[in-house]
């Protein structure tokens, strides 16, 4: 009878504890931290220090995870959501996820939780929502530091947090409300899918698959029963037989993961495919984590017509309405001259162009030539000119005063069939004088890497792509602009209605059959993001 007796009574205590109105704590909580300092529980800095104070302000301090003994369902919803965020590249630590856990066991265990832990539980669950939700929609890493100068334009910084927090409390919906803050692009979801499926493989189950010789189609090998088990493990749709056949069906195969790995896609298993192969799953993880995270950089509106540049793939397509109207390959910027990535508006072409050869190029290429004689400019179709862009004769230049730091002139090249822009180049004006143009040199279009030019992009198709711009501009005749891409003398075309352009470095993304393409990391930049990925969140207060 005493034992019931005590039982009820501690009940009861309970009870009028957790009846208890939480907001006066909360609000001595918010209103006490010293000007100039980080909210903190149990020495573990908080994020926010200007959203955390006004969503409680707002909400006069009521608890908005707590209710009763536990917490409601709006706070599993949350607690959940930070156990698997692993699932779109993030860290669950990095969400206070170790002290939530340690409160929500203190709620379920015997003793009576104070009130200071939940008030505690509450604001770390707000803090933990506020972070989540910024790096979802902003991204996790600066990409003006680790991005490497990634100059796109990015989303606005108005999300107002507090106020989708509050809506998504009041909708019992706190799942959808952060789901809606995910990147919109359809590779997102796909790339997330294939994280799944990287992280199921063990990597110990993934041995170095090795060949003396390329294999070719037709040819029976030993390796092929194990290059079938890898290809199926990667989500590829082919039987896992013992045949040491290399028959079309898994011709047709290799073909496949070859053009999704950027390689030569010509069924031949070299050295190349088997480097492919050979890739541990959990460096594809990480290929892939790194570039979800990019993907969370772009902005969230997409032009209903655009040109994008992928440069780590080297290819440039034209997409309206998400459908590819045309698709080329392209060359880009050398390692020690990279192109950048940055987002601009085709306005105008030019035909027949003349190239006025830029000062690094200057610098660094001709002005050595140029020292050893006439002979250069003359093969090259350029003509010296001075500053005021009158042109001088080679001969009345004093090259016993001239030098790479001292050379008052310029060089600009002609325009012809060598001329370094080709036929047409195609104008964004940007800051770093980065155009789309054509080239002489046609046959770099057939290598797998293509990272040869000076910054700018040159392209395959040239014609092509004038003929496509030009296509609400009847006047412009497919025999009109063959003819202009051919006259001694430039000419400036106007689009009559430009056209977005972006310049962006992705080495994973999918295609519109679902599939995962991945590149190599040609300018060296997926580990700077990895590193930043993998680090505690910075201090930066949350938007």
């Amino acid at each position: 009878m005493l034992r019931i007796i005590f039982l009820c009574t501690l009940l009861h205590v309970a009870g009028l504890l957790y009846a208890v109105d939480l907001g006066p704590s909360i609000k001595t909580f918010i209103d006490n931290k010293p000007e100039g300092s980080r909210y903190e529980i149990d020495r573990e800095y908080l994020y926010s220090s200007q959203v955390l104070p006004r969503f409680y302000n707002n909400r006069d301090f009521r608890p908005a995870w707590i209710a009763a003994q536990t917490l409601n369902k709006n706070g599993h919803d949350l607690l959940n959501y930070i156990r698997r965020v692993d699932e779109h590249g993030l860290r669950p630590q990095d969400y206070h996820l170790h002290l939530i856990e340690k409160h929500v066991a203190k709620l379920i265990s015997f003793h009576v939780p104070l009130e200071k832990d939940l008030v505690h539980l509450d604001i770390l669950l707000t803090d933990a929502f506020l972070l989540l939700g910024s790096q979802m929609y902003f991204g996790k890493v600066d990409p003006n530091k680790e991005g490497a100068d990634w100059k796109i334009q990015r989303k606005e910084p108005g999300l107002r947090l507090d106020i989708k927090l509050e809506r998504a409390l009041y909708n019992d919906d706190i799942t959808s409300a952060l789901d809606s803050l995910e990147p919109r692009q359809h590779s997102y979801r796909v790339l997330k899918r294939k994280l799944s499926l990287l992280r199921s493989l063990e990597e110990h189950n993934w041995p170095v698959l090795r060949s003396g010789s390329s294999i070719k189609p037709g040819e029976v090998h030993a390796l092929m029963p194990e290059i079938r088990l890898r290809l199926k493990k990667l989500d590829y749709p082919i039987n896992d037989t013992l045949s040491e056949a290399y028959d079309p069906e898994l011709v047709k195969i290799v073909v496949l993961f070859q053009n999704e790995r950027g390689l030569n896609a010509d069924g031949v298993v070299g050295k190349g495919t088997l480097e492919a192969l050979n890739r541990k799953p959990g460096q594809l993880a990480d290929e892939v984590r790194v570039n979800m995270e990019r993907l969370r950089w772009l902005p969230l509106n997409v032009p209903e017509q655009y040109i994008l540049v992928n440069i780590a793939n080297f290819e440039l397509d034209l997409l309206r309405q998400a459908d590819t109207v045309i698709s080329m390959r392209a060359i880009v910027g050398k390692e020690y001259r990279k192109t950048p990535v940055f987002n601009g508006r085709i306005s105008y072409l030019v035909f027949s162009p003349t190239w006025t050869v830029p000062p690094t190029i200057l610098r660094n290429d001709v002005i050595p030539e140029l020292m050893k004689g006439p002979g250069y400019l003359q093969q090259k179709n350029m003509v010296l000119l001075r500053t005021d862009g009158t042109e001088i004769a080679y001969t009345d230049v004093d090259w016993s005063k001239v030098s790479k730091k001292n050379f008052p002139y310029m060089v600009r090249q002609n325009p012809g069939p060598d001329n370094a822009l080709g036929r047409v180049k195609f104008m964004f004006p940007n800051e770093y004088n980065v155009y789309i143009h054509d080239t002489p040199s046609k046959t770099l279009f057939s290598q797998e890497g293509r990272a040869f030019s000076s910054g700018c992009v040159r392209v395959e198709k040239p014609f092509e792509l004038a003929q496509t711009l030009l296509a609400d501009m009847p006047d412009w005749t497919e025999e009109k602009i063959k003819e202009a891409m051919n006259r001694d003398r430039e000419q400036r075309v106007n689009l009559k209605t430009p056209v977005d352009v972006v310049l962006i470095y992705l080495t994973a993304w999918s295609d519109n059959n679902q599939r995962v393409h991945f590149r190599k990391d040609v300018y060296k930049r997926d580990a700077m993001v990895l590193n930043a990925l993998n680090q505690k969140p910075t201090k930066r207060q949350i938007r």
